[in-house]
């Protein structure tokens, strides 16, 4: 069954717990304007907390530009990226290497300049985040409510560690779901390579 959930639903869900009213998209109201500007803080917090594998995106990029912060070469990050989580090379013999790197807003850098991969975090969609994690912005949302509308502040402490309860489920729920591999397997050669550093 297809996940329901959207940012409205959560707003509402989130606003009739709290016993208020509920909300219609850009309706002007202080309860609207209030969730809207604590939305896209409260999400990408979390993503770059929680590793979670239905955000996680990797691709090759090769679009490359001259380096900067002391690396020859800068290659275009994709733009639905939030941030950048590991950047690594493969080799000739198909074994992928770790590499020194850094990054600005655009782009990655490194000591490369054919290429390389990247692993990188994006904002899906609504409909496809896991329950527990809806639930703990639904929580985190609750305690945007008593805090900012109702001036309720240990209510909203306690629904803050709500929302953490949720967000460490949906972590833990994540990492057994999709334990990281490496794309590549590296053989002997690789592996030799790899001890004396070069790639």
């Amino acid at each position: 069954m297809a996940n329901q959930f959207s940012m409205l639903s959560i707003f509402n869900a989130a606003l009739l717990e709290q016993g208020c009213q509920e909300v219609s998209e850009n309706d002007g109201s202080d309860e609207y304007r209030v969730l809207a500007a604590q939305w896209p803080f409260i999400i990408q917090s979390e993503l770059e907390d929680g590793n979670y594998f239905f955000t996680r995106e990797q691709a090759q990029s090769v679009t490359r530009t001259d380096g900067k912060y002391g690396f020859d070469d800068g290659f275009l990050i994709p733009s639905d990226a939030v941030f950048v989580r590991n950047v690594w090379i493969v080799g000739e013999d198909d074994a992928r290497y770790e590499v020194d790197w850094t990054q600005d807003s655009q782009y990655v850098y490194l000591d490369k300049d054919d290429g390389c991969w990247m692993e990188y975090i994006v904002v899906p969609g609504v409909d496809l985040w896991a329950a527990n994690f809806s639930t703990g912005v639904k929580k985190r949302l609750e305690a945007v409510i008593s805090r900012s509308l109702k001036e309720e502040f240990t209510e909203a402490a306690g629904l803050d560690q709500a929302a953490e309860v949720h967000f460490q489920r949906a972590r833990t729920h994540s990492s057994k779901s999709r334990q990281e591999r490496p794309m590549y397997r590296k053989g002997p050669i690789a592996r030799a390579r790899m001890r004396r550093g070069t790639y």
